[in-house]
């Protein structure tokens, strides 16, 4: 039995890692914006960022803006 074992990271593995990473990131950065909004009056950003924080991926690129 010859295999041969890769040691360390396939490019795939590194790639996926820093998307969740950023999209974690810009989750938790919509949640922040979604408290700054909380006093504000009702608008079309506060309720993207409201579905964004129960749609994870729309959170995500919307933590960004």
């Amino acid at each position: 039995m010859n295999r041969k074992y890769q040691k360390g990271f396939t490019i795939f593995e590194l790639l996926m890692v820093v998307l969740i990473l950023a999209g974690v990131g810009g989750w938790i950065a919509n949640v922040y914006k979604m408290c700054k909004l909380l006093g504000d009056d009702v608008t079309t950003w506060f309720l993207m960022r409201l579905a964004g924080i129960f749609i994870p991926p729309l959170g995500a690129v919307l933590g960004f803006f």
